[in-house]
């Protein structure tokens, strides 16, 4: 893989780097692959136990795989948050968070069948990267600060992980359409196996963006572990699924499918509609609540209605569904779906933490996915008091180069399970666009959430 050219005043730190730690760790578990079949020979297993095995260590690698997409797309994200970010305390914490990334992702590329030193310089990079990103944060966290060198090779870092990113998502499509690692893996040409030619010879420039989607402020924020805002009796399967006919006055069948009984207590149901929409619904014992649905939207072209009338819907169904005084406060469009995010307010503050997510099928007019989790493990009544200042007060303090788009005033969830009024600014900065979040009574920057764009909803429910 490709590496820009990284230049600092100082020379990058270097971790413990064991250059044989990818090759031990890669016959390891090649050898574990061809002894599976050897052991089913020898012990007289079936054809099929031994395809059972093989399937097995193939979900291994492809997780392996996953572990190390994810990695690198959030090393790249945060680097991009860095440089977009004016205060030293929030700086210091992204610049933690990449350097442990960078582990997980040596991790993940230690456990592929990789051949001999193939990616050697990748890998040297990513380690390299993290105890750069590391000696950033130590320097902040004592009293320093980050100076136009440190910025610009930050900015040269982050050119390097994008490039590197795009070409690991271009490889995992390969992945989620039958490509098999260990199959690969086991063919040998030369000095390298195909699985580690076929990772080493993706280049160029026309490669395609990762499968990600952006869908809102703090939409995947879960703040507490324990549940908050459920309320009412304890119903069971039959009275929830009364519930469930409420809630969708289209349903053509229901069935009953069993309990789930992690954070939330729930009743699940396999749901028809009309329109012959096949649906997964939960709801919580306590209350008979819909916590989630799940299900997948029509491919007619033939739209029924529009924003207005799908804002409604979804208003209506969480309102039905015991949410308090929805707003909404983000909406997207992707093919025929219109993905909204509701959030309740209290004295004029969206409270984030609050958020519940819709997604309605404009061809149907009906709830094809919604997502209350959020909601009814942190809704609790607050007392929240209108700031003193005005979010004109703190513009400065953001850097010059972001153009301000827009302002609200929020409840953020923040780490450490803390609530906090902030000023949202949408901002853009070179064709990107930012969310940065100013402490509302003092000026402090509490977070910068950075938007990306795909055309692929997968991830929004």
């Amino acid at each position: 893989m490709k590496n820009k050219e990284v230049k600092s005043s100082q020379s990058m730190p270097k971790r413990r780097y064991t250059k044989g730690l990818v090759t031990g760790l890669s016959i390891a578990v090649g050898v574990l692959g061809l002894s599976t079949i050897g052991l089913a020979t020898a012990y007289g297993c079936t054809q099929s136990a031994a395809n059972q095995y093989s399937i097995q260590l193939e979900n291994v690698y492809q997780k392996n795989m996953y572990d190390l997409v994810e990695s690198v797309n959030n090393t790249e994200t945060k680097l991009s948050k860095i440089l977009a970010a004016s205060e030293g305390g929030l700086q210091k914490k992204l610049l933690a968070e990449v350097a442990q990334n960078t582990e997980l992702a040596e991790n993940s590329i230690s456990s592929l069948p990789i051949s001999q030193n193939s990616l050697a310089d990748s890998v040297k990079f990513i380690n390299q990267m993290g105890a750069y990103t590391q000696s950033l944060a130590d320097k902040l966290a004592q009293g320093g600060s980050l100076n136009q060198k440190d910025l610009s090779t930050l900015q040269n870092l982050h050119e390097s992980v994008l490039d590197m990113k795009n070409q690991i998502n271009k490889f995992v499509k390969k992945v989620q359409q039958n490509y098999s690692i260990l199959q690969q893996s086991l063919n040998i040409d030369g000095d390298f196996n195909n699985f580690t030619i076929d990772m080493s010879s993706i280049k160029g420039e026309d490669i395609d963006y990762p499968v990600m989607i952006y869908d809102g402020p703090f939409s995947d924020a879960e703040q507490n572990v324990t549940v908050k805002g459920l309320k009412g009796e304890t119903l069971n399967s039959e009275q929830c699924q009364k519930e469930v006919e409420k809630a969708f006055k289209n349903y053509a069948s229901i069935s009953y499918s069993g309990e789930i009984n992690s954070r939330f207590e729930t009743f699940t149901y396999h749901m028809t509609n009309t329109d012959n929409q096949k649906l997964f619904v939960q709801v919580s014992k306590v209350g008979g609540h819909i916590i989630t649905v799940s299900g997948k939207g029509n491919e007619s072209q033939n739209k029924k209605i529009g924003f207005d009338e799908a804002k409604k819907i979804a208003l209506d169904f969480a309102s039905e569904n015991g949410i308090e005084g929805g707003e909404v406060v983000w909406h997207d469009q992707i093919q025929n779906d219109i993905y909204l995010n509701l959030a309740p307010t209290n004295n004029g503050i969206i409270l984030y933490p609050d958020l519940v997510k819709v997604k309605v099928d404009l061809t149907t007019s009906t709830i094809v996915g919604y997502d209350a989790t959020n909601y009814f493990l942190n809704h609790i009544p607050r007392a929240l008091k209108a700031p003193a200042k005005s979010a004109n007060s703190y513009k400065s303090k953001l850097p010059s180069d972001l153009a301000i788009k827009g302002t609200k005033l929020v409840l953020a969830p923040l780490d450490y399970d803390r609530e906090v009024v902030c000023f949202e600014y949408e901002c853009e900065k070179a064709g990107s666009t930012y969310y940065v979040y100013l402490n509302a009574d003092t000026g402090k920057e509490e977070n910068v959430l950075k938007v990306i764009q795909t055309t692929d909803g997968s991830k929004l429910m």
